[in-house]
């Protein structure tokens, strides 16, 4: 492979600018022996900079692997610690759930003693053992609290509407009374 040297281009450039300045001062062309140089050197350096841009475009596909082992220190005591930890949530959760049932039972045995009126000590332990033993019963102790606690809500309107129309019943006697004096 031979290099060209950046001089000899330039002065390759210089004699043909003088040859055309020359042409145009005599007006006859001239036919100049110019030797060329050899460019074979620089078709091949384009092949190879157009096989290096192609290589470069390529995608590159990279596969990256994480492998966790038990016999590291750190995954062993991070999946204990995770696993203690659910245990734990585990228990608080169960717990919680049985808290919160005994408490519906228990608002469901005060709305009961309620709607009886009152209880003996007697049927109070009945009452638990109900809650404890048959929860059939518990359903229908629920069907009989609901449907009488809407009984009371039913009234309580109707008492409420009724004494409204009192009120109205009164303003109006009232009003008739200050027409009847005038």
């Amino acid at each position: 492979m031979k290099i060209i040297d950046i001089n000899e281009i330039y002065t390759l450039f210089e004699e043909i600018k003088e040859l055309v300045k020359a042409g145009n001062r005599n007006n006859t062309t001239i036919q100049p022996e110019i030797e060329l140089p050899d460019l074979s050197a620089i078709t091949e350096l384009s092949y190879k900079l157009d096989e290096t841009i192609g290589e470069i475009r390529k995608p590159v596909r990279t596969e990256h692997y994480h492998i966790f082992t038990i016999a590291s220190g750190k995954v062993f005591f991070g999946v204990i610690t995770i696993c203690t930890a659910l245990l734990i949530i585990l228990f608080v959760i169960y717990d919680q759930r049985k808290e919160i049932f005994t408490y519906r039972d228990n608002s469901l045995k005060y709305r009961y003693i309620q709607m009886q009126g009152e209880i003996t000590p007697a049927g109070l332990i009945n009452l638990d053992s109900i809650f404890e033993n048959r929860r059939d019963s518990v359903k229908k102790i629920r069907q009989q609290v609901e449907q009488y606690e809407e009984a009371v809500i039913e009234k309580a309107k109707r008492l409420e509407r009724a004494r409204l129309k009192e009120q109205e019943a009164g303003r109006l006697r009232e009003e008739a009374d200050k027409l009847k004096k005038e």
